[in-house]
Formats: C-alpha cells, sequence, structure tokens
C-alpha cells in the first residue's frame, strides 16, 4: 500500500485530545488518526445505520463550534427535524 501525507491544523485541544487518546492506546500519534480516518471512511461506505450514527456525530460537533462561537440559535431547526427522528 503506498503512503501519502496529509497536513492539516487543528486547534491545540484537539491536538492534546488525540495525542493523549493516542498514548493510551499505546500507538504513534499517527498510526491513531489513520485508524480513526479509516473507520470514519467505514462508516460513510457503510450501511445506513453507521451512515447515520456518522452523520449525527458529526452534525454535534459542527453544532458546539457554533455555540462555543457565540453565533445565534434563532431560526434554527432541532437535530430531531434534521433527522427526522
Amino acid at each position: 500500500m503506498a503512503l501519502t501525507q496529509l497536513n492539516t491544523r487543528i486547534e491545540q485541544e484537539l491536538a492534546d485530545k488525540v495525542r493523549a487518546s493516542a498514548q493510551r492506546r499505546g500507538m504513534s500519534v499517527q498510526d491513531y488518526v489513520a485508524d480513526v480516518l479509516e473507520a470514519d471512511q467505514a462508516a460513510a461506505d457503510g450501511p445506513e445505520d453507521l451512515r447515520d450514527a456518522r452523520a449525527r456525530m458529526h452534525a454535534a460537533v459542527a453544532y458546539r463550534k457554533w455555540k462555543a462561537s457565540g453565533k445565534s440559535e434563532d431560526g434554527s431547526v432541532s437535530m430531531d427535524e434534521i433527522f427526522g427522528a
């Protein structure tokens, strides 16, 4: 399998969490991030229940970022309205 390098910038808090998670599992950060990305892609390509769980998690992260930025929720819809729950 050919390897490639991806470069990205992330917030320090997230980087610290990723490093700690990798360390707890006895993995390098590189291997841990590769496994996380592989699992995310497997969910994206998987059955509906995995795709739904993945979409909910991505939406929850986006929502937390929205709230943390101080943006208004006026006129917004609920997660249940989005996902039909």
